[in-house]
């Protein structure tokens, strides 16, 4: 397209300001020519519909088909003995704007030890992964889970807990409180897709139903996660689709 413009607009000055006239067919010839330069030296993989297909194949484009999607197979781990595992998640809708985080804790069978959810307001997804994160921490100092394994689905958090320039001003205070509660537990953190975080991604989701922003426990598996959770327990894989 942007041959096409440049070509026309070029003829166009040509004959204003040079008095110089080009034929149609040569302009025909000159954007082909273009677009072929332009096409074979892209690495850029095809991706259009078969309209485009034709435009570049009458050009002399050599097509890149892309690559096929790597299969990547995501299982959900337990904890060691004596530790607990908390998943957590969050995330944010734009039109309108409200951010929302939920979790789940389980154990060394995978039983779990109870779950939260809460709607946070109008909150980017980074503050609310890292309000995630904070209130798995309260939750677990609170209850006694001193052996916590947190798990996250964003990079992010996890690289907030080696510093905290990732951390937005207004939720520092919490965040260095949260660390110093750490200093007392045994804490490791980890990254997993969101293929294996089913779990927390389908209570985070809950939050954004609720009409308060108070967090809500829960001792018991909402019957809406019973078959992720189940997934987790038996082991079974979820599977993860990339071209990268």
């Amino acid at each position: 397209m942007i041959n096409i413009i440049n070509t026309i607009w070029l003829n166009r000055n040509n004959r204003r300001y040079q008095d110089k006239q080009v034929h149609w067919k040569s302009t025909i010839s000159l954007i082909i020519a273009q677009t072929s330069i332009a096409g074979n030296n892209s690495k850029t993989s095809y991706r259009g519909n078969m309209q485009e297909f034709r435009f570049l194949k009458a050009c002399k484009v050599n097509i890149r088909p892309p690559r096929a999607p790597t299969i990547k197979e995501v299982i959900w781990s337990p904890p060691l003995t004596s530790w607990i595992k908390a998943n957590i998640d969050g995330a944010s809708t734009k039109n309108p704007i409200k951010a929302f985080v939920g979790g789940i804790f389980r154990n060394s069978e995978s039983i779990c030890m109870g779950c939260f959810f809460q709607l946070l307001g109008p909150k980017n997804a980074l503050y609310a992964e890292l309000v995630a994160a904070m209130t798995a921490i309260e939750i677990a100092y609170n209850k006694g889970f001193l052996n916590l394994w947190l798990e996250s689905n964003s990079q992010l958090v996890i690289l907030a807990f080696k510093s905290n320039m990732a951390v937005p001003w207004e939720l520092r205070n919490r965040w260095q409180n949260c660390m110093a509660r750490l200093r007392s537990m045994r804490f490791v953190a980890s990254h997993i897709y969101t293929e294996g975080n089913a779990c927390a991604d389908s209570l985070a989701n809950l939050g954004l139903s609720m009409s308060s922003f108070e967090v809500f426990w829960s001792d018991y598996i909402p019957d809406f996660i019973r078959g992720e959770y189940t997934m987790n327990r038996l082991g079974m894989p979820n599977f993860r689709f990339s071209t990268f």
